[in-house]
């Protein structure tokens, strides 16, 4: 009986810190989502990249764009489209593929732009939350422009600072949030230069709700 009840005790305690374990691990989370705009205009390209590039500054820590020449190039009848790349591949046959390979993570892929006009990489950092790298690519055709947009971003959840990340995430908005505006934000620019609506034309997972403070600092 004594026997017995000491296995007891220990399956319990065994039981209770897996539970108390379960809890305080580090969790972490990568998200990928991709959302075309387009929008019809006779705006120059010139006004479109801007008003992007502005756009995307608006939530982002820092951000990278290049504007390819389009020497001879006509402008077609039809918008570019994004095409997804591993950035693993670019690394094969070296040390660091073999790192990235053994690392465990989702893939880390990102957006090629061929045939845009004009191509972007932002990124948003926030310490024990979330990174955020958004691609953009802006395709002019004969209507006016698409402008695609994919974002990866990692999110971190558990640990000892959940409690808090919980408590200013309830106050400012989650990460889906803050990615959801910043790809809002982006297109709000974007229409603003060039006097119309963008509509909608697809995308994945499907845009959700945008934080409070939305209603403060959209313009």
């Amino acid at each position: 009986m004594k026997k017995a009840l000491a296995l007891c005790l220990v399956a319990a305690a065994l039981t209770g810190c897996g539970s108390v374990n379960s809890v305080l691990a580090d969790r972490h989370e990568t998200v990928e989502m991709y959302h075309v705009f387009d929008v019809k205009t006779k705006a120059t390209p010139d006004q479109m990249i801007k008003a992007a590039t502005e756009g995307l500054a608006r939530n982002t820590n820092s951000v990278t764009h290049n504007r390819p020449l389009q020497m001879g190039n006509k402008i077609p009848a039809e918008p570019g489209r994004f095409q997804l790349v591993d950035m693993a591949d670019a690394f094969k046959g070296s040390g660091m593929g073999a790192i990235l390979a053994m690392s465990g993570n989702v893939p880390l892929r990102g957006a090629k732009c061929d045939g845009a006009v004009w191509n972007a990489k932002a990124n948003r950092d926030i310490a024990g939350s979330d990174h955020l790298t958004l691609y953009t690519c802006l395709y002019r055709y004969r209507d006016g422009y698409q402008l695609n947009m994919f974002a990866v971003f990692r999110k971190t959840s558990g640990g000892f600072t959940q409690i808090a990340r919980e408590a200013a995430q309830a106050m400012v908005g989650t990460p889906e949030q803050w990615t959801t505006k910043t790809i809002i934000d982006t297109v709000r620019a974007v229409e603003e230069r060039a006097g119309t609506k963008a509509v909608y034309v697809e995308g994945q997972p499907e845009l959700g709700e945008l934080p409070k403070v939305d209603a403060l600092t959209s313009r």
